[in-house]
C-alpha cells in the first residue's frame, strides 16, 4: 500500500512539472495582470429531507381498529428543484488571502394526499389536529398537505491559501454565515371525526379541517471550513469542501386549526436558539485561460450536502407520531461556472 501511495505521489508530480508555466493548473493567483476579481454563478439542482414532516399514517379499518395512532406513517416528499448562487471574490496582492460573498437561494415544495377512495371501511389518524379532544380512535378519510421550503444564505470568508506541494492545494477559511429558512403550509383532513351532521340515516355531510403551519428562522454566526484541491492534468482538478457554523437566531412558531369556522388548537411561540449547519461537497473542475492568460474561466460539477440541525420546531402531537428527528438537509448537484479578469 505504502509503495502504491509513493508511486501514485511521484506521477502526479512529473506529470505537473512536465507542464509549460501556466495558471491554468493553479487556483491562485487567477490571472496575469488583472484586477484579481472574480465572479461566480452556480446553478443548484437539490432535493430537501425533513423527517418531521408527516400529516398523517397508513390506513386501518375502521371497525377492528380502536387506536389509529399505532399505523405507520406516510412520509410526504420534497421535490427535486433547481436554485442558485451567486459569488465574489477578491484576490489580496499578496496572492495568499482572498475575501469572498455569496448568496444561496433555494425553494422546493412538497405535496401529500391520501385518502380511502369513498370507503367507510378505512381510516387515518390526523396528525396536526392538536385539539384537547383528539382521541387515538379518531380518524379521517382524507389527508391533504402542501408544504414550502425556502433557504437563504448570505456568506462571507477569508481563506488563506496554501500549497504544500506542486499537486494539493489546501484553502482554510474563516467567516460569517447569515441564514434565512422559511417553511410552512397547511393541512385539511375531512370526514371521519370531521362531521356536520346526519341528514338521515346512512347519509351523512363530511366537513373540513384546516391547519395552518408556519416555521421560520433566521440567525447568524461564524462559520469556518477547508477547501482542499488536487490537481490532475491540463486543468483538471478535484475539489472537495467541509464547513461548519454555528448560528444564535429566531424562530417564529404559528399554527392554527379551524373547523366549521370556530378554532380548535392555536399555538404562536417566538424561540432563540443556537443552531448549526455543516456543509459538504465534493466534485471536479476545469479551468481554461485566454488572452495571454488575461482572463480565465472555470467550469464545475459538485455534489452538495447541506445540514440543518434541529430545524423543525413545531408543537408536536400528545401520541408522539411526529418524529423525533428535527433535522432538515438538502443534497444535489451543483453546476458553476467562475470568470476571472
Amino acid at each position: 500500500m505504502k509503495k502504491f501511495a509513493l508511486i501514485l505521489i511521484t506521477t502526479m508530480s512529473s506529470l505537473y512539472a512536465s507542464q509549460p508555466n501556466s495558471l491554468r493548473d493553479s487556483y491562485h493567483p487567477a490571472v496575469k495582470g488583472g484586477f484579481d476579481i472574480w465572479i461566480d454563478v452556480d446553478l443548484l439542482y437539490w432535493k430537501p429531507w425533513e423527517r418531521a414532516l408527516v400529516a398523517t399514517n397508513k390506513q386501518s379499518d375502521v371497525f377492528v381498529t380502536d387506536d389509529f395512532t399505532e399505523a405507520p406513517l406516510e412520509h410526504p416528499h420534497f421535490n427535486w428543484d433547481w436554485g442558485y448562487r451567486v459569488s465574489a471574490g477578491y484576490l489580496f496582492s499578496s496572492n495568499h488571502w482572498t475575501v469572498e460573498a455569496s448568496w444561496t437561494h433555494f425553494t422546493s415544495r412538497a405535496s401529500q394526499h391520501r385518502s380511502s377512495h369513498g370507503s367507510a371501511f378505512l381510516g387515518m389518524f390526523p396528525i396536526w389536529s392538536l385539539s384537547d379532544d383528539v382521541i387515538a380512535g379518531d380518524y379521517v378519510f382524507e389527508s391533504d398537505l402542501k408544504w414550502k421550503l425556502t433557504i437563504n444564505m448570505l456568506d462571507l470568508q477569508f481563506e488563506r491559501y496554501f500549497k504544500p506541494c506542486h499537486w494539493l492545494e489546501l484553502s482554510p477559511f474563516i467567516g460569517l454565515r447569515s441564514a434565512w429558512i422559511k417553511q410552512g403550509g397547511h393541512v385539511v383532513y375531512e370526514g371521519g371525526m370531521f362531521l356536520i351532521g346526519i341528514f338521515q340515516p346512512g347519509v351523512s355531510l363530511n366537513g373540513s379541517d384546516f391547519i395552518e403551519m408556519q416555521n421560520n428562522y433566521w440567525g447568524m454566526g461564524p462559520r469556518v471550513g477547508i477547501d482542499p484541491r488536487i490537481v490532475i492534468y491540463k486543468g483538471f482538478s478535484i475539489n472537495t469542501e467541509a464547513a461548519i457554523s454555528c448560528l444564535y437566531g429566531f424562530f417564529n412558531v404559528r399554527q392554527k386549526e379551524t373547523y366549521l369556522e370556530s378554532p380548535r388548537f392555536s399555538h404562536h411561540e417566538h424561540l432563540n436558539r443556537f443552531r448549526w449547519i455543516g456543509d459538504l461537497s465534493a466534485g471536479v473542475q476545469w479551468k481554461t485561460l485566454f488572452n495571454k492568460e488575461r482572463y480565465a474561466l472555470t467550469f464545475k460539477a459538485d455534489w452538495e450536502y447541506h445540514i440543518f440541525f434541529n430545524q423543525f420546531q413545531l408543537k408536536r402531537d400528545d401520541f408522539g407520531l411526529v418524529p423525533d428527528n428535527r433535522t432538515l438537509s438538502t443534497q444535489g448537484v451543483t453546476f458553476s461556472g467562475r470568470f476571472d479578469f
